[in-house]
């Protein structure tokens, strides 16, 4: 017999997903990292994996995933998964200090963004990905998606 609750994990997955698992429509999102955690991608490359939750508007709540991949071979990469960090907060003065995955990972945890966030079809379902990074403004973003509205410049 099983030692789980099921009943009470299922209402927790309600709560956290407001009961929706759809993809989050298209638009710009106020966001906070849940969790940052290390992995390695299928092609063996570090990455840190984030969960980040909605803050605010009729998405409340809903979470969103991300994979911040590092690839040293490919400059562009490099300098997009850089600007994704300066985004959360983590700029060249935090990475001058050398800082272990664990560090990155504590970091990460926490941290308030932006992000416009589309969609894409993938093995015949559709699912959310993070477009662009942008740094969290004091001023909160109507948490819903603003179409056709500009977004705000990405961080260089």
């Amino acid at each position: 017999m099983s030692s789980l609750n099921w009943g009470d994990l299922v209402r927790d997955a309600k709560d956290a997903s407001g009961g929706d698992y759809s993809p989050l429509p298209d638009g710009d999102y106020e966001l906070k990292v849940l969790e940052a955690t290390t992995k390695t991608s299928q092609s063996g490359k570090t990455m840190f994996a984030i969960k980040a939750e909605v803050q605010v508007g009729p998405y409340a709540k809903r979470l969103v995933w991300d994979n911040l991949v590092i690839s040293p071979e490919n400059k562009n990469a490099l300098a997009i998964f850089f600007s994704k960090m300066r985004a959360l907060g983590l700029g060249d003065d935090f990475f001058a200090t050398n800082p272990g995955n664990a560090q990155i990972e504590q970091a990460l945890t926490g941290r308030p963004f932006r992000a416009t966030i589309g969609s894409r079809v993938w093995n015949g379902d559709t699912r959310n990905e993070f477009k662009k990074y942008f740094p969290y403004a004091s001023a909160p973003i109507a948490g819903a998606p603003v179409a056709g509205a500009p977004a705000p410049a990405p961080v260089a």
